[in-house]
């Protein structure tokens, strides 16, 4: 994508941003917002037991990626990953105009693997995909299970609807993906070009994504981590609506948060600001919760997931330091390999 386009979509998304804040801001009772954070400010244990259950499924998902980058023969110390997964938090949280997590992990990856940019890379997407699925998964079992709160509210009944067509979907590709080695199919294989740069790149990431179909045992594993995580992160959310003296049970907010931890993935707005607010006051006013209380809510699981990704960006300067360069040289270094180490990264 060439740097102009790549501005536009910036632009695009943050237009998209604003415009969902200022809406949603519009339709609040500031006074009544302001007071509902006040009262939320002295509740710090519930704070502290969110940044607690945050990093918990932060953690779990670095676990997860190990597993899947030692399968695929790059085996690095999980010190190490780690710190290169809590980096990519940083740049998915900050980076805005930079690169991406995602890139910034293939590239430190492929850096301690000998170069294995595609086999890095397709870690990374499986590593996205297994999470997603697992929670797509989740979340739809959960909606099953708690139909009334769905079915009577219309608001909420949309996202219902686009989780069940998400979990078909990727059910759906994942059949196609892994039911035979489609590098092998007569048809495709006459079709392929090989000898091509990305005939070649399209052959490599389709054989590492591949590999995974041969582990079943690891796939199990990284579900559970998976779940872990969403077990985490939900947990966080629940703390933080504590804080703010929300009531409501337990079990709903493991069928809300995962819906919105999903449709928020789409990357329609830097960070999801704006669509992850909207979400939370959708949603959550089918339980009777307010506006306000559901934006405060909102930003606080925001708020929370920004505590590590700072953490990942003083991991950052660590990384920088131990090159020998400042931030904007090592951020440089990672732009200018980028197109490489996130060969096959969407």
């Amino acid at each position: 994508m060439s740097r102009a386009r790549r501005f536009l979509s910036l632009g695009v998304r943050l237009a998209l941003c604003i415009g969902l804040m200022v809406f949603l801001l519009r339709r609040l009772d500031l006074s009544e917002f302001g007071r509902v954070f006040a009262g939320a400010a002295g509740q710090w244990p519930w704070w502290l037991a969110g940044l607690g259950f945050t990093f918990l499924g932060l953690f779990a998902g670095a676990w997860r990626w190990g597993e899947i980058l030692a399968a695929q023969g790059l085996r690095i110390s999980f010190g190490q990953v780690f710190s290169i997964f809590f980096i990519g938090q940083f740049f998915n949280a900050f980076m805005l105009g930079a690169c991406g997590g995602d890139v910034a992990r293939a590239y430190y990856v492929a850096r301690r693997a000998g170069g294995r940019r595609t086999e890095a890379a397709s870690t990374v997407l499986v590593d996205r995909a297994i999470g997603l699925w697992v929670t797509i998964a989740f979340g739809c079992l959960m909606i099953a299970s708690r139909h009334a709160l769905f079915a009577h509210h219309p608001a909420s009944r949309w996202p219902a609807m686009l989780m069940w067509i998400l979990l078909a979907g990727s059910v759906l590709a994942a059949w196609l993906l892994f039911r035979r080695n489609l590098a092998e199919h007569p048809w495709l294989a006459a079709r392929a070009k090989p000898a091509s740069r990305l005939g070649a790149l399209a052959r490599r990431m389709y054989a590492a994504f591949y590999l995974y179909r041969q582990r079943p045992g690891l796939v199990a594993g990284a579900a559970a981590l998976s779940l872990v995580n969403v077990f985490g992160l939900t947990m966080a959310c629940w703390s933080f609506a504590r804080s703010l003296g929300v009531g409501v049970p337990l079990l709903v907010f493991f069928a809300l948060f995962p819906v919105i931890t999903v449709i928020a993935a789409i990357p329609l707005t830097p960070g999801s600001l704006g669509v992850r607010e909207s979400l939370f006051v959708t949603l959550f006013a089918a339980v009777q919760v307010g506006d306000e209380t559901a934006m405060s809510l909102s930003l606080l699981v925001y708020a929370g997931s920004l505590v590590w990704s700072l953490f990942g960006g003083a991991i950052f300067l660590g990384y920088a330091a131990g090159e020998g360069h400042g931030f904007r040289e090592e951020l440089e270094a990672i732009q200018h390999d980028a197109p490489a180490a996130g060969e096959g990264l969407p």
